[in-house]
Order: structure tokens, then C-alpha cells, then sequence
């Protein structure tokens, strides 16, 4: 019998990670954890781009236990474990530019998703150039053009921005929230989104008239949640207003007509992609040394050594910085190319798209957990939330074995396939979600499989479909074979 050195091993020191290691150690359990960066933080231990945040509010971007964490890591050795909790994140492996040329420049060129930490990036006086617009360069951009002396923005598709909820919290509603953390932590998981929105509009879309709707949509843009204009909001054509009446606020602010139309998403709804939240982007582009380069116009032709040459002309930098996103959800699982049951891959597995069940367990690899996975909430929900709640049924799932003596189980083929249709079921309902090219589908990768990899059903119903599965035996998952250590 393989001798086994803990019971837990836990991959990522992230927000899923940390949480997993402490419930280990409460549960009574051996655990190693290992962590390639130097520090703790996950995401937000890479992501230390000029202007990176967060758009859920701080109030429930949070843990809500209390404990400190030992991180440990190791180079070179084998572990062995009876449970293995690949804490690596949905937005962990960078998305390498598909640019011919990209080693030859030769300037200085840097990643917003590995920003550097051990020294400081010089962009004073510097011309820039920014290829993204996503979320990291929607904020990282005005932050640029605060010190270089020139800043051209390489744009493929416009996103969305709305303004932020940024500001001082509240410290009367951060005691409440302390008062019961427990409270709290259910409270949120009975939500649509993992977190509580601080204003949702009264009146439903379908029962107002015409002046009734605008005064909502301007209600609710004063209270910063434009997206919530309306009780029935999710409703294609509540969705539509709502689209619309953030293209009118955003072309507003834009002093130059060309520029203002190239930077309104025209092509996609509201949610359709990822959309961004900022107070300052969309004004960046009324300063003199910033310009909008659009892609869809004149894409890039090739790196060279002075800088980037598009169609229609040469750009000469001095920094080129990467906001090209990531190889989202499933690429960070696929990168380590784990091997399962008489040595399948799980790459082969997942080489029309990832399958497994609730976001968590793959047929084929007993007793493997992957948190903030595709097919969950996962980065359409708040992260904290869906980490704790992950967590939470992993080690529930691993005391059930325990406690009922075995010592290995999978999901069932069949829990797979009905688990990706009821993730199709309910992204059919979310305007835009199956005909706009995002990273939700893998667009933003050439040659990876085009499938929608997030569960649009809500929080408190992916809990539910979890916890039925805990009370009732674990009726979509195999039990296989082998002793409990």
C-alpha cells in the first residue's frame, strides 16, 4: 500500500486556497499547501498593475472567518495525499500575445497579470503603448497617462464602463457585518450573485411607460448600479435599455466623436461580456497625448524593435504593456496536465471544452477538487463567496468519506453531461451570452474550444444543487474501490 504523507494537499494560496488549509486544520486533517508565488494573495498576490481593484464592493469581498494561515511551499519532492484541492484560480494563466514579433522588441514590455513587485516601473516621460481594454486596462490605463509622455491604446473590442462604487465604507454597516459573520456568509449564499447589492430598482421594467423607465435607469446610474435599474432586469428587453442608456452616458463623456464611437460596445448587450467599472477611463481619451487605436480598423501587424506596426502605420515606444487577459477557467487546470484513472489526461478529457460536475469534480480523477473552476459561478459571482461555499462542500464531501469509511469517489459520466446542459440551459437566458466572443467562451485564445464556461443559474441555486448531493448520498457521483487511510 502507498505510503501516505498527508491527507490534504491544497495547490494555490489564493482566496480558495488559504480558506481550504484552515478548513483542514479544523476538520482534524494532515495538510501541505504550496504557492509558486513568494507570498500569499493568488490573483492579487500577480495582479499589481497601477489601478487594479476589484468591482464587487469591500463590503462582501471578504472572508467572513477568522484565522491565521501558515503558507508552506516545496521545490522537488513528491507528495502523496489522499485528497488533492487544486486551489489554482480561474484567472491565473496569462494569455501569451498571438503577435508575430513580440520577443523583438526592444524596449521594456510588461504584463498587467505579473506586474513586478521587486522593482519599479519606470513610465515617466515614456511613450507607451497599451494593448487591452478589458478590466486591467481599463485601470491601469488612466493610471499610465498620469506619467507618460505619450499613451496609445491598442482596442480590439469596447467594453462597457460604468462608474465605480469606490469610496470610504460605511463603518455603522462593516460593524453589522462583523456582529455575525456566520449570518452573513448564509445571508450571501441565498443570493443571485454571491454578494448584496446596495440598491436594486423597485419597479419592474415590464410595468412602467417610457418615462417611467428613464427616470429608473437615472435612479438607478445616480446610485452607481445602472445594471439593477429594474426589479426584472435580466429580461432581454429591460437588458436592452439598460444597454442603450449605458451607450448614451458613456459617448457623452468622450470629446471626440470618432474616438467616443470606437470606445461604446455597439456590438454586444450589457453582460453579454465582461463589463468594466471606472470613473476615469473614458476621460483619459479627452487628454492631448492619449489615442485610441483601433484594431478592428488597423489590427497589428507585427512587433518590431521600435515599437508596434499596425495596417496603417508604425507606432515608436518605449514600453509596450500587456492587458491581454488570461486562458480563463479551464486554462490554469490545463496547464498542469494532471493525469487520472489508468493514466488519462485530463487535457484529452477537456479537449472539446471542460466537463465536470458542479464546477468542482472531473469523472476519471477520484478525490481531485478544483475551486473557482469552469462550470461553477466562478468569476460571475463574487469570488469570496463562491470560494468559502466551494471550500465548504469539498470538505463536507471529504468528511462524508470519512465518515462512511471510503475512500474514493468521482462524479458519474452522466453527472457531467447534465451538468454542462443545465450551464447552456441557463446561459441561453442572459442576453448575449452565446453570441458575443468573450473569455466566458474562450474566444480570446486562438485555437481553444469555443464553450460557455460559467453556470448562470445563481448562487443560491448552485449551493442548493451542491448540498442535495451531500444530503442524499452523493446519488450523482461513483463510489469506487480502495481503502480509507
Amino acid at each position: 500500500m502507498t505510503k501516505v504523507d498527508c491527507d490534504v494537499v491544497v495547490v494555490g494560496a489564493g482566496f480558495a486556497g488559504i480558506y481550504a488549509l484552515w478548513k483542514a486544520e479544523q476538520q482534524g486533517l494532515s495538510v501541505r499547501g504550496f504557492e509558486r508565488a513568494s507570498d500569499v494573495g493568488g490573483t492579487w498576490y500577480w495582479n499589481a498593475y497601477p489601478g487594479a481593484r476589484c468591482d464587487v464592493a469591500s463590503y462582501n469581498y471578504a472572508y467572513f472567518f477568522n484565522s491565521d494561515v501558515v503558507r508552506e511551499t516545496s521545490g522537488g519532492e513528491t507528495v502523496v495525499c489522499r485528497y488533492l484541492v487544486l486551489a489554482v484560480g480561474a484567472l491565473s494563466e496569462p494569455k501569451a500575445p498571438d503577435i508575430p514579433g513580440v520577443d523583438s522588441f526592444a524596449g521594456d514590455a510588461w504584463f498587467t497579470s505579473s506586474w513586478p513587485r521587486d522593482r519599479e516601473v519606470d513610465l515617466k516621460g515614456k511613450r507607451v503603448g497599451v494593448i487591452g481594454t478589458g478590466s486591467s486596462g481599463v485601470q491601469c490605463i488612466p493610471e499610465v497617462a498620469k506619467v507618460a509622455s505619450e499613451v496609445f491604446v491598442f482596442q480590439r473590442t469596447a467594453n462597457f464602463v460604468t462608474p465605480t462604487l469606490s469610496g470610504p465604507m460605511d463603518p455603522k454597516l462593516v460593524a453589522e457585518l462583523r456582529a455575525d459573520p456566520e449570518a452573513v456568509r448564509n445571508d450571501l449564499r441565498k443570493t443571485y450573485g454571491g454578494n448584496q447589492p446596495l440598491y436594486i430598482g423597485p419597479d419592474r421594467f415590464s410595468e412602467l411607460d417610457e418615462e417611467g423607465r428613464e427616470k429608473a435607469l437615472w435612479r438607478a446610474w445616480e446610485q452607481k448600479e445602472v445594471a439593477l435599474a429594474f426589479w426584472d432586469s435580466h429580461l432581454p428587453e429591460a437588458n436592452a435599455a439598460i444597454s442603450e442608456f449605458i451607450r448614451q452616458r458613456m459617448h457623452e463623456v468622450v470629446d471626440d466623436p470618432w474616438t467616443a464611437n470606437q470606445l461604446v460596445p455597439w456590438d454586444h448587450p450589457y453582460g453579454g461580456k465582461r463589463p468594466c467599472q471606472s470613473d476615469v477611463y473614458l476621460q483619459t481619451f479627452n487628454q492631448p497625448h492619449v489615442r485610441l487605436v483601433s484594431l478592428r480598423e488597423t489590427p497589428i501587424e507585427q512587433i518590431v524593435p521600435e515599437g508596434i506596426v499596425t495596417s496603417a502605420e508604425a507606432f515608436d515606444l518605449d514600453v509596450i504593456i500587456y492587458a491581454t487577459g488570461f486562458d480563463a477557467l479551464s486554462g490554469p487546470v490545463r496547464a498542469l496536465n494532471i493525469t487520472g484513472i489508468d493514466g488519462v489526461a485530463m487535457n484529452d478529457q477537456w479537449a472539446d471544452g471542460p466537463v465536470n460536475y458542479l464546477g468542482t469534480m472531473v469523472h476519471g480523477f477520484p478525490n481531485l477538487f478544483l475551486p473557482s473552476s469552469a462550470m461553477s459561478p466562478s468569476v460571475l459571482s463574487n469570488m469570496a463567496t463562491l470560494a468559502e461555499q466551494q471550500v465548504d462542500f469539498i470538505f463536507d464531501t471529504i468528511r462524508w468519506l470519512d465518515d462512511h469509511g471510503q475512500a474514493r469517489l468521482h462524479p458519474s459520466a452522466e453527472s457531467q453531461d447534465f451538468w454542462r446542459d443545465e450551464t447552456l440551459r441557463f446561459a441561453k437566458r442572459v442576453p448575449g451570452a452565446l453570441t458575443t466572443d468573450s473569455w466566458y467562451n474562450g474566444a480570446n485564445v486562438p485555437g481553444k474550444p469555443r464553450q460557455y464556461m460559467v453556470y448562470r443559474g445563481g448562487f443560491s441555486r448552485y449551493n442548493d444543487a451542491c448540498y442535495r448531493e451531500l444530503e442524499d448520498g452523493f446519488p450523482g457521483y461513483e463510489v469506487l474501490p480502495g481503502r480509507a487511510a
